[in-house]
């Protein structure tokens, strides 16, 4: 199985938003598609005005991150993303701490990375996302 296909359709009509488990000050995603198979999947991430991310991030398999709407400060790096920025990032790739004043949405690609095999071992398998509806 892959991830899900759609013709195009407007995501303000698809799928719900959802609390992130373990987010920040009430973070909320809608998926957009999902593969059970292989744990990728793509989703939108609405932070509320006052987010602190305190943490520095790194994960086993690849991101991408594009910025919808408002903007978000890696303070570690002193690198505001903004509207319209765009990041991709491979496994081990350390991003974050994260400070998000006004609020901010955000668009990210999670996949495992298509130069290796196919991992189920990867943290993507053990999210419980589902199919969007």
């Amino acid at each position: 199985m892959a991830k899900q296909e759609y013709e195009i359709r407007d995501v303000d009509l698809n799928g719900e938003w959802r609390l992130v488990e373990g987010g920040y000050n009430g973070t909320m995603e809608k998926i957009l598609s999902y593969d059970p198979e292989t744990g990728n999947y793509t989703r939108l991430l609405k932070f509320p005005p006052r987010t602190e991310m305190p943490e520095v991030l790194t994960h086993d398999f690849c991101e991408e991150i594009y910025v919808v709407d408002g903007y978000l400060t890696d303070t570690k790096k002193n690198l505001t993303m903004a509207k319209g920025y765009y990041g991709s990032r491979l496994p081990g790739m350390e991003h974050g701490p994260y400070s998000i004043p006004l609020g901010c949405m955000t668009m990210e690609f999670r996949y495992q990375d298509p130069n290796k095999p196919i991992s189920k071992d990867c943290s993507l398998l053990k999210n419980k996302l589902g199919a969007p509806r």
